[in-house]
């Protein structure tokens, strides 16, 4: 699992996880908000919402 940390513009620590499990903004731990619906790194979290544009546009 990567270790990176990344700093969200509110300043909560962002670590990018299998269903953010272990990001400090994913909304579970009440000192820092949830960043999930605004993160640039939702998809490395939750794969499963990846969609096939091919062709849309």
């Amino acid at each position: 699992m990567s270790k990176v940390i990344i700093d969200d513009v509110t300043g909560t620590p962002l670590t990018p996880s299998p269903q953010g499990e272990l990001c400090l903004g994913n909304g579970d731990h009440p000192e820092y908000e949830c960043c999930c619906d605004e993160c640039d790194y939702f998809l490395d979290c939750f794969p499963e919402y990846r969609t096939d544009f091919k062709g849309r546009f």
